[in-house]
């Protein structure tokens, strides 16, 4: 699979640029029914991203949830994406499943556009140049935060769901505005780096399907994530509903994920 910046520009999709006022006053209504925790700018960024691309108005509102986040003070609205044909989940690595990780991938509203509109997200970006000391590797995948969880689980784990939202509030990039939760199957336990640059991880991922970096990233094979929901995180300033049922603690000690770049700032300035 290309990455997003190999793509030309008749190549990407479109979404939508507007929404009936009446169509947004109605959906962001039903999702304030949802819970009445949720903020009307949350509510309107997410009924425009599910509205951008054709997700809405044929999207089940009433399916959403939030999701209280207690080591971050946060709260998320989780939003499952539909059974349909972009989302379902792709085979499994190796043909074979024996592994199988829940991943979360921050990113922008825009490049979340592209990916609810493509069903997948595209390995990180490469760039060529002539010199081939300053010339990256291609890539096979994108970077997440990651947990393995069971063989047997076919959605994203609860347990799982709150641990990696609530450990990405502690990271730079996790702090962007959408948060995409996606799951991994392969034959291939994951190969962890303790050095090296994140090229050698992403070449490993083409042999093996999945690496952690040694900067506690995690790469999955983007011919073989699938897509699960889209979460928008703001923070619990009024603390949360006492007939809510906390979380249990999780573990922070996570990785990052990386959006655009998979290559470290330092190394980069090293290599020019």
């Amino acid at each position: 699979m290309r990455a997003a910046n190999e793509l030309k520009g008749g190549e990407k999709p479109a979404p939508n640029t507007s929404i009936p006022q009446d169509e947004l006053d109605d959906a962001v209504e039903q999702l304030q029914r949802v819970d009445s925790r949720i903020p009307s700018d949350i509510c309107e960024k997410a009924v425009q991203l599910f509205s951008s691309t054709n997700l809405l108005p044929d999207y089940d509102l009433s399916t959403c949830y939030v999701r209280e986040l207690p080591h971050t003070n946060m709260l998320a609205l989780i939003m499952p994406l539909p059974d349909i044909s972009r989302f379902s989940m792709p085979p499994p690595f190796g043909n074979q499943h024996n592994h199988t990780w829940a991943l979360c991938h921050g990113t922008t509203i825009k490049t979340a556009q592209l990916i609810l509109l493509e069903g997948k997200i595209r390995p990180a970006n490469w760039s060529y140049h002539r010199n081939p000391q300053r010339c990256h590797l291609p890539t096979f995948g994108a970077f997440y935060l990651c947990r393995e969880v069971s063989n047997a689980d076919k959605t994203f784990p609860t347990w799982a769901e709150t641990a990696l939202l609530d450990s990405m509030g502690k990271k730079g990039k996790g702090q962007q505005d959408v948060t995409v939760g996606a799951m991994y199957r392969g034959a291939h336990d994951h190969t962890a780096y303790q050095a090296g640059g994140n090229e050698k991880a992403q070449v490993q991922v083409g042999k093996k399907g999945v690496a952690n970096t040694s900067e506690k990233y995690t790469i999955a094979h983007s011919n073989h994530v699938g897509l699960h929901f889209i979460a928008l995180k703001w923070a619990d300033l009024q603390g949360s509903a006492p007939h809510d049922t906390k979380p249990k603690d999780v573990d922070l000690g996570d990785s990052d994920s990386e959006a655009y770049n998979y290559r470290g700032n330092l190394e980069q300035r090293r290599r020019r």
